[in-house]
């Protein structure tokens, strides 16, 4: 795993990593983006807003409702026709 300012940026918890993203005005999921130098940054799932590794806090998926997201399954998903939830049916919400 790769260090940031010293701040160990990888999956080291279990759960989601989840920041506060200025640029968004809320509490965002975060990925991980490699620099041009292959240098590992921690970024804004919604806009790629470099995020300070330090800021990261890690939840687990029963908190992300809170936050504003959710996991989809395919079990209970959709309006039950074939292939609905996986963005090829006409009876969205």
């Amino acid at each position: 795993m790769s260090m940031a300012g010293g701040v160990d940026i990888g999956a080291h918890e279990a759960g989601f990593p989840v920041s506060r993203c200025a640029k968004c005005r809320r509490d965002v999921l975060t990925h991980v983006h490699l620099d041009e130098r292959g240098e590992e940054r921690r970024c804004c799932l919604h806009c790629d807003a470099e995020i300070d590794p330090r800021e990261v806090r890690w939840v687990e998926e029963e908190e992300l409702d809170r936050i504003g997201y959710e996991l989809a399954s395919e079990e209970g998903f959709g309006c039950g026709r074939p292939g609905c939830g996986r963005g090829n049916c006409s009876n969205r919400r």
